[in-house]
């Protein structure tokens, strides 16, 4: 493992400066940001640590893509670390994984965990940030969530499982945002979320199943469709580009190519049905 970008050792003195610059620099929508971030590649967990002699909370982001990374790094003041993975896929294939990883341990994962544990959506993750916090959780129904914060979140669903496609049907092409899980139960909240503050129209159906070592895994992918009777699911992607949530430039760029595509089509035939 390569350290890239180096901070100092936690130390009370530098904790106390950073919770207090901290708690006024980020506003709930940050949290709600990086809640969706943890929901699709965070990880919680409670690891020995040599120098305290005893089992410590960590919480850290691993992922191929370094921009997210490296803002957790710089925004948290961790270390940026590298690495390279030995990985095996569902059906078999060994591959070389390039990891970008950034974490967080003692009191800053404790203060991290409490202020992202209310925008938590996956049922595992909220019970766990639960179970290492005790009484000092703080839940909150996603159903009291702001549009804003659900905006928030849901952009980096889509960076971290999601992705923007163009999906043809017979002669038929439209463009539609995706999110894939093997959590069936979470997509559903995310249908439900998405429709009761933004007003989406979404869904989410089987996508296939595949096996592994722990036996058959299911696959769902949730769809929102575009198109000119649904103006709700369009001015969602188009607020992705217009309050520029995204961290990802390859998908900010897939976005808005696949926009623009959009745009010119719907202006096409606006002006084939005048004639």
């Amino acid at each position: 493992m390569t350290v890239i970008i180096k901070y100092p050792k936690q130390s009370k003195k530098i904790n106390k400066e950073f919770f207090k610059r901290k708690d006024q620099e980020l506003t709930n929508l940050d949290w709600a940001k990086w809640a969706g971030w943890f929901d699709t590649d965070g990880c919680f967990v409670n690891q020995w640590n040599k120098e305290h002699k005893g089992y410590q909370l960590f919480v850290s982001l691993k992922l191929t893509d370094r921009q997210p990374v490296e803002l957790f790094s710089e925004i948290f003041e961790t270390s940026l670390c590298y690495l390279e993975d030995n990985t095996i896929t569902p059906n078999g294939v060994h591959y070389v994984s390039k990891i970008f990883k950034a974490g967080l341990s003692g009191p800053k994962a404790t203060w991290f965990t409490e202020n992202i544990s209310p925008y938590l959506i996956k049922e595992a993750k909220r019970e766990y940030a639960g179970a290492v916090l005790g009484d000092t959780v703080r839940s909150k129904d996603f159903n009291t969530w702001t549009k804003d914060e659900v905006t928030h979140y849901l952009a980096t669903v889509i960076e971290g499982d999601g992705g923007v496609q163009i999906l043809t049907r017979g002669k038929a092409r439209s463009l539609a945002v995706s999110v894939s899980s093997n959590n069936a139960q979470y997509l559903a909240n995310l249908v439900s979320i998405a429709a009761s503050k933004l007003n989406i129209n979404s869904k989410f159906k089987k996508l296939r199943d595949y096996e592994t070592k722990r036996g058959t895994v299911t696959m769902y992918t949730l769809y929102i469709h575009c198109s000119r009777k649904n103006s709700e699911n369009m001015d969602f992607i188009r607020s992705l580009l217009k309050y520029n949530i995204m961290t990802l430039d390859r998908k900010k760029e897939r976005i808005q190519e696949y926009v623009t595509w959009f745009d010119d089509k719907t202006e096409k035939l606006r002006l084939e049905s005048r004639m």
